[in-house]
């Protein structure tokens, strides 16, 4: 079960970031342009929205239930604080992603209740703030915290 879920986290990240990328775009062009209002935006919303949740059910999945290291973990919290990969996934990876589908929440949210000239600024900023959330808490392979693969074979 470890191994489906790690591979269905890995994968639906790209969705995240996809979809979350497309909402940023669509957003700040309707917001700059002061276009009309197009619900495929409220939509493009829902959608990442609902990826994000997804994305964080796995990763809860993983963090409590399914992932080894995890259970290294919570057996010496104290211990795993010392070391920056293991406090990188007990702490500030979790922390990071949850504030992001905060973000993105409340962000969707907000904007269906706002008149409709100001639901793209609301999607633009807090896609953006959600979106440089994920950013910085993927493990890239790049990344200094714990490097993973862009895809998992």
């Amino acid at each position: 079960m470890y191994t489906i879920t790690l591979y269905a986290h890995s994968y639906v990240r790209w969705a995240v970031v996809i979809l979350g990328a497309l909402l940023m775009i669509q957003a700040l062009v309707g917001w700059l342009g002061k276009r009309s209002w197009d619900e495929a935006v409220g939509r493009l919303g829902s959608f990442f929205t609902i990826s994000m949740d997804v994305q964080l059910l796995l990763g809860l999945l993983l963090y409590g239930v399914f992932s080894p290291m995890m259970q290294r973990v919570f057996d010496n919290f104290g211990q795993a604080m010392g070391d920056a990969r293991l406090r990188f996934w007990a702490v500030e990876h979790i922390l990071m992603m949850v504030v992001a589908v905060v973000l993105a929440h409340v962000g969707h949210v907000t904007a269906k209740r706002l008149p409709e000239d100001r639901r793209y600024r609301r999607y633009a900023i807090f896609a953006g703030l959600a979106m440089l959330a994920v950013m910085l808490a993927i493990p890239w392979p790049f990344s200094s915290a714990d490097p993973r693969p862009l895809f998992r074979l």
